[in-house]
């Protein structure tokens, strides 16, 4: 029998217990992340009956699923996973087709957005081009700390005084995140972005309202992990007064940490404030027995990917970032 495409709103948590546990070893295993709040979180969901989407089935047994939902005239395809046990190519082109059959004939829907880090963008493009999406290469990168923890300790403890500690940049002083920092932050994020190729991306960069929420999930609603407010830092430029740059970092694992987000204000940029507070984040991370840091970065961003490589983060994998615009 040909696998069959089930509206998802059919299923409760039970009934996605395998496939959502063959998620999180994939999470685990692909991305070094702990899947296990977003887990709990699409769980309840399936329960609630508020998730819009498919599920396949073969076999009498569930395979994979995509989901989406709506923020005024976007939508977002939240996800697209299939078990890793034979073609996943056909499959996941199925539900796709099913996904864009209803996002796209929703009344109202100017733009879709979706980032999938399962898949390469060369993977799924030939299914999105023909729907008109614009497609783009995101690196999934991670830099090991254990290099950087013998040259702060040698063969100290890491509860010990380090052996150096990086200084900050002449005329700018560096602070932990602080709630009071979070519309400043959200200023530079939007001022940072203005025409960046992550804009285009993900259109909460266009505005303000827009990097005001994403400040606020990465801060407070814990949207890519836990906050470790020692590690997350702003740069603030001493004769000004003005935030001059902001790192966020996050919690994704037992000893794995995640930069969901770093912006240097443009008048500031190029002097080298991004180096100063992620290597001043990495010996917090060391200190609190962190082994690695992740984050993402759009190839596109040539700039940004040459500073990560020059700080030793390799690219684990790639995947791809796709956007639809009604024309």
């Amino acid at each position: 029998m040909p696998p069959e495409v089930i509206d998802i709103r059919q299923f409760n948590a039970e009934a996605f217990e395998s496939l959502l546990e063959a998620e999180s070893r994939a999470w685990n295993s692909a991305l070094r992340w702990d899947y296990g709040p977003s887990r709990r979180l699409v769980a309840t969901c399936l329960d609630d009956k508020r998730l819009s989407g498919y599920a396949l089935r073969a076999e009498g047994e569930l395979i994979g699923y995509s989901f989406f939902f709506y923020e005024g005239e976007k939508g977002l395809i939240g996800n697209l996973f299939i078990i890793a046990n034979g073609e996943m190519l056909e499959p996941a082109f199925l539900l796709l087709k099913h996904v864009f059959e209803t996002l796209l004939a929703t009344p109202g829907i100017s733009r879709v957005e979706t980032q999938l880090p399962h898949f390469s963008m060369e993977e799924l493009e030939p299914c999105f081009r023909p729907h008109q999406f614009e497609s783009y290469v995101r690196r999934f990168m991670l830099l090991p700390l254990a290099s950087r923890r013998r040259a702060l300790y040698g063969n100290a403890g890491p509860t010990e005084t380090p052996a150096a500690a990086s200084s900050p940049l002449r005329g700018f002083t560096v602070v932990p995140w602080e709630r009071k920092h979070d519309r400043a932050a959200a200023e530079l994020v939007y001022g940072a972005y203005r025409g960046h190729v992550d804009a285009h991306i993900n259109d909460q960069y266009s505005t303000l309202a827009g990097t005001t929420r994403l400040v606020e999930n990465i801060v407070h609603q814990h949207g890519c992990g836990e906050m470790l407010p020692t590690a997350s830092l702003v740069a603030i430029h001493q004769a000004s007064g003005k935030l001059a740059a902001a790192l966020a970092l996050t919690a994704v694992r037992s000893r794995t940490a995640h930069i969901p987000q770093i912006a240097v204000a443009r008048e500031f940029q190029a002097a080298g404030l991004g180096t100063v507070l992620m290597e001043a984040s990495f010996q917090d991370l060391i200190r609190r027995g962190f082994e690695e840091v992740s984050l993402t970065v759009t190839e596109l961003n040539a700039g940004a990917v040459r500073l990560y490589e020059r700080l030793g983060f390799g690219t684990l994998r790639t995947f791809g970032a796709f956007t639809w615009n009604r024309r």
